[in-house]
């Protein structure tokens, strides 16, 4: 039995081997889908060029590139918008949630980690994110810290990654491949400040090239992702972080490896645009839904463009005895013809009987399945609105978030698989950086919980508020009849859910404790102005007493009764 090589280089490259096999079968769509959709997105895993190619030969019609386009920024501003909040910190326990000290502390972590998102590239990465995952299905974005230790994403291009996932279901492995300047590999791997340079670390030709001062040529170099199985968790060695992070060269030695490093916690990000059982690749997409359509189109745009040039200057005929005389079909121009025979002139080869109206409708149709293959007429619903027009705000409100409805189950696998751990991958660096507020003691112990706040999260959780608010109205009817029906109704509670539901900042609506306090403090503010207004009504009869208790107590014992009622005046 041969022996197995155990090197950490040969066990990535084994394991590289095997993610290659199993995305194999996904990368002719891939192709197809750069090629006639958004060219210069998609690198074949082998291909010898760093920079792609860029051929837009297959492209007639740029229509689903600009569907593509308005859904990349539809998916932006509706899920992850840099301009408005998207997510949130909070806890399971709704009740304790509500308490002055825990909103406050939610709120603070929350904003902090905005802030932290903010100074990033992260939004920058999204977006061409969400092109990706739109045309391919799923998108990769790696998070690491820069020399500021901000968080800088990196975002491998689609065909030069290979995935792997979890048990669980969340991918937890990523190899890919990258191309590096001589210069590039020489800053990362060789140099090492005020000791010099490392070349073991490099092949021979990249030291050859940086000595010829080609700093600029390219290299090929992998990067393997993945959860470190044997390590000391004791140990603060990048070799022992959790998750592994080695780099190695594909042109050195097998046993050379250019850096062995990792991180704390899962850098990968995936989000998938749906999935069929255990695959780790997605099965569907509007890309793909959209591809035959487009296909149809370009093609359709060919045969009218045919059509409209077969009109405009058709195929001719003419008899030999034409050949090599002077003739033009320009406007204004004459060609002699001696008329002999009835085919001696010039005529059409063949006449083209082409409806170029029903052509360009069948092309206007295509456009429309485009459009909602990729949802561009949901992000444009208002611009593209047809028909009756909507009365108000409010109805215009409505109709946008009926059409988003359409993509609940995309956010909810975006709220998964890209925002909750984004969100925690954000906390936790804050954590490390000592950049959140001090905890109460009441969340020890408590997991945090991740709310999506987004646009089109906020589109699907409309529907609660429209069932609170004709509740509210149904209730206002019933307590106009039956007073004793206003017990039913818990109005802060409902006020809290319909917040909820909108996504409202948690400044604006006060904690439970803190409007306990302000009801507390008004009901002893109402106490104290009745016990005010009693006391004013009884101070006449007070003085009175007084009074009487006075003239009592200098009466002597022979004053009369009439001389007592007469000093009190009161008629005897």
């Amino acid at each position: 039995m041969p022996e197995v090589d155990t090197s950490i280089r040969s066990r990535h490259e084994r394991r590289l081997a095997a993610l290659k096999t199993e995305r194999n079968d996904y990368e002719p769509q891939w192709q197809e889908l750069n090629d006639f959709i958004a060219p210069g997105r998609y690198r074949k895993g082998d291909a010898k060029d760093p920079k792609g190619k860029k051929d837009r030969n297959k492209i007639v019609d740029n229509s689903p590139l600009l569907a593509h386009r308005v859904a990349r920024s539809g998916m932006q501003a509706g899920l992850t918008s840099p301009t408005r909040p998207w997510m949130r910190y909070s806890i399971f326990d709704d009740d304790l949630k509500e308490y002055g000290p825990v909103k406050d502390y939610l709120y603070q972590s929350t904003r902090k980690a905005r802030d932290f998102l903010a100074v990033s590239n992260i939004y920058n990465c999204l977006h061409s994110g969400y092109g990706d995952e739109l045309l391919f299905g799923q998108f990769c974005m790696i998070l690491t810290r820069n020399e500021q230790h901000r968080l800088h994403a990196i975002m491998p291009v689609a065909g030069q990654y290979w995935l792997a996932q979890s048990g669980a279901g969340r991918v937890d492995t990523c190899y890919r491949r990258i191309w590096m300047t001589v210069e590039q590999m020489v800053g990362r791997f060789v140099a090492r400040p005020n000791r010099g340079m490392d070349w073991s670390k490099v092949s021979n030709t990249v030291k050859n090239l940086w000595d010829k001062g080609s700093y600029d040529d390219w290299v090929e170099t992998y990067n393997a992702i993945e959860p470190r199985k044997e390590r000391n968790p004791s140990s603060p060695t990048k070799a022992n972080k959790a998750f592994m992070s080695n780099y190695w060269e594909a042109g050195a030695d097998k046993d050379v490896m250019s850096e062995v490093s990792g991180f704390d916690r899962n850098p990968i990000l995936a989000p998938r645009w749906d999935v069929v059982g255990e695959d780790v690749y997605a099965a569907y997409c509007p890309g793909m839904d959209a591809l035959p359509d487009v296909k149809m189109l370009q093609t359709e745009q060919k045969w009218k463009g045919s059509g409209i040039e077969h009109k405009v200057r058709p195929a001719v005929v003419a008899p030999t005895s034409l050949r090599n005389k002077r003739n033009s079909s320009l406007p204004g121009t004459i060609t002699y013809v001696d008329e002999v025979g009835v085919n001696s002139s010039y005529r059409r080869a063949f006449d083209v009987d082409l409806s170029i109206s029903e052509l360009a409708a069948d092309i206007s149709d295509t456009n429309r399945r485009i459009d909602r293959a990729f949802y561009a007429d949901l992000f444009m619903a208002i611009t593209n609105m047809e028909g009756i027009q909507p009365k108000n705000v409010y109805e215009l409100t409505q109709r946008k978030e009926e059409q988003l409805q359409q993509l609940g189950p995309t956010v909810e696998r975006q709220h998964h698989e890209l925002i909750m751990p984004l969100a925690d991958w954000v906390f936790y660096a804050l954590e490390e950086d000592n950049q959140l507020p001090e905890p109460p003691e009441e969340l020890q112990g408590t997991d945090l919980k991740i709310e999506n706040i987004s646009t089109l999260a906020q589109a699907q959780l409309a529907v609660s508020t429209g069932s609170i608010e004709r509740m509210m109205s149904f209730a206002g009817n019933m307590i106009a009849a039956f007073p004793d029906s206003i017990d039913k109704i818990d109005g802060d509670q409902a006020i809290d859910e319909y917040a909820d539901a909108l996504g409202v900042q948690p400044t604006i609506i006060r904690s439970d404790d803190k409007v306990k306090a302000l009801r507390d403090g008004r009901a002893q503010q109402q106490q104290a102005a009745q016990s005010a207004e009693m006391a004013s009504q009884l101070a006449p009869a007070m003085k009175q007493g007084a009074e009487a208790a006075s003239i009592l107590a200098g009466t002597d014992d022979n004053g009369s009764p009439a001389d007592l009622l007469s000093n009190l005046g009161i008629a005897g």
